[in-house]
This record gives structure tokens, sequence and C-alpha cells, in this order.
């Protein structure tokens, strides 16, 4: 359900019930222009004002989800310029677009059964009713391995096969001299940060409503076009939260710092290799993206830039904010 929150009069940013279904298309880190015809009663939205609009959850020390937060206890930052908070709800019944990308390269090719197992449950417990998923691969090729489906209970059968066809842009082949030996791919064996980067923009970024995706990787690239930061980058054009479930590599890795910071810039976490232990997995994504705080603010325009770095706080001391580092301010 989505809801107002706090009492506040008209001229102060309350959400009144004739502004809900505009309210519901715009749970997106961007800039948003509101509609003219508003009722009397409604927020201090206006026609011709730019609002930025943040998803973010607010959660206790032990990553519960914590609800009854104030506007007043929010501190929102935008370029490190604190900025007035316009509005301020609660979003708990928008449709879910969950991604994922499977990391089959060579150092996952063992566990790519487990990774297949592990999708398919997770789907299956966090997707409801009006969700919608796919599922991408990537080894040296990044390939669509079940197109954008609401068809939940048909996904097991789906992935029972090989991935399909190549998705995005194609890695350029380089021919080897070694006799016997195909082409090698350009991109090297693992371009992961290339496939979050397309999967946000060629999948996720036309898409309107609550969007995530989520990564089964031991966290290392190899030979992508583009960095984590482009990838983050593109996640949070795309106005899509990241998740991660990292696993060891098969070549004795286990710490990929640039993962953790690609998933931490575009508002998500990750976890540990679930063992079968789902649990925690589904509550965590859940609370994130079923039970999240809405913000609303006016951008800081002085600088002139286009990417934005943004900070959400709360003053209460054990409470932590979750919620995307960037946003892109381009005005129409």
């Amino acid at each position: 359900m989505l809801r107002a929150h706090g009492s506040s009069p008209p001229e102060h940013g309350t959400i009144s019930r004739s502004l809900l279904p505009t309210v519901k298309k715009t749970i997106l880190l961007t800039c948003v222009v509101a509609t003219a015809s508003l009722a009397q009663d409604a927020p201090a939205f206006r026609s011709n004002v730019e609002i930025v609009v943040v998803p973010l959850t607010v959660v206790d020390a032990k990553g519960l989800a914590v609800a009854g937060v104030k506007r007043d206890e929010f501190h929102v930052f935008d370029n490190d310029v604190r900025r007035p908070i316009e509005n301020l709800w609660v979003d708990d019944d928008s449709p879910l677009t969950l991604g994922v990308i499977i990391d089959a390269s060579e150092s996952q090719k063992e566990q790519v059964a487990e990774h297949r197992q592990t999708a398919i449950e997770l789907l299956q417990r966090i997707l409801r009713p009006g969700d919608r998923t796919f599922v991408i691969s990537v080894d040296e090729n990044i390939r669509l391995w079940v197109d954008l489906t609401e068809a939940t209970l048909d996904i097991r059968r789906r992935m029972a096969g090989y991935p399909g066809g190549l998705f995005g842009e194609p890695c350029a082949k380089q021919e080897t001299s070694a006799v016997g030996l195909r082409p090698i791919s350009a991109c090297g064996s693992s371009p992961l940060w290339d496939a979050i980067y397309d999967t946000a923009g060629l999948k996720l970024h036309s898409l309107t409503g609550n969007k995530a995706l989520l990564i089964l990787t031991d966290g290392f690239d190899s030979g992508s076009t583009h960095s984590w930061h482009q990838a983050a980058d593109a996640a949070n054009r795309a106005n899509a939260s990241v998740y991660a479930i990292q696993y060891r590599s098969a070549f004795g890795r286990s710490f990929a710092p640039q993962l953790y910071q690609l998933v931490a810039d575009a508002g998500g976490t990750w976890f540990r290799a679930p063992g079968g232990q789902y649990g925690p997995i589904v509550s965590r994504i859940e609370t994130d993206l079923r039970h999240r705080y809405i913000l609303g603010f006016r951008p800081e325009r002085l600088s002139g830039k286009v990417r934005h770095d943004i900070r959400v706080e709360v003053t209460r001391p054990d409470l932590t904010v979750r919620a995307r580092k960037t946003y892109f301010y381009e005005p129409r």
C-alpha cells in the first residue's frame, strides 16, 4: 500500500489521495516533472517543479526494517548541500521487476548448477503475482537465459536448458596463432561489469516501477569494456537497486572490493553464498524492496553538474539508511 507519512497541512508536503496514482509512477531515483492538474489539497508538487525521488530503507542494528520514522528525522544532502525534504511517504505494494545475472565464467563453472538452483529458489520465494523477472548469464559471452516474464512457476522449466542468444553488445573475437584453438573473446573470460551495464541499460532502464538486479558471482571481472563505476552508474540511471550473492572463486580469491562498492553505490547489499539457507536473503531483499520510504526533494542546481552525489541520513543513532548514492540531473 502506498500511503502518506505524517499529518502536515498540504502546503507542508502531505500526500493526498488524489496524488497517489501519480506518486506510484514516480518512485524512481530521477528528476521528475509533476503534472499541472493537481487538486487544491495536493502536496507541494507544482507544475514545472522538478523533484528528485529517492527510495530508501531504514534498518536497525539487526538489519530489521524500521517503521514510523518521521520526515524531520531525515536529512538529505545533494553534492554535500543539505536540501529541504518536500515529501515523505511509504510504498509497500509496487510491483517488482527482479533481474538475475548468473556468473557462468571459468572461475564459477563448477557452481553454475548451484547458481541456477539458487536463482530458481529465490525467484519463486520473492516474486508475487504481478511481478516480473528475467535471467542473464555471463561467461566470455553475455546471453539472455530467460526473457522478461511474469510466469514465475515456469522459471524452473525455462532454466532447464542452456542460455539462449547473445545479449548486449557482442565482444569482438581475436584469432589465436595456436593450431586447433578457436578465437578468444576480446572482452576476456568474465565481462561482469559489461553484463551489469548492458542489463541496466537494455532491460531495466525502459521499465517503470520497482526494479532490482541480483548477481550470483565471485565478484571478479575479466576484460569488460566498462568499469564497475560505469556499471553502477548505469544501474542508477535505470533506477534499479543492485544485490549480489558472492561465491568463492575457483582460483581461490574471496575479497572483491569493486563488487562491494558497486552494490553499495546502487543502494543494495551483498551476501555470502547461502548454502541452501535462502531465508535471510529473501528477508533482506523483501525488507528493502517491499517496505520502502520514498523521499522527495528539489535538486541542487547551482553546480551545473549532471551526476550528483546524494546522502540520506537519519537522526536516530541506532538506525541506518540504505539508499542509492548517485542520481543524474538532466533538466528537460
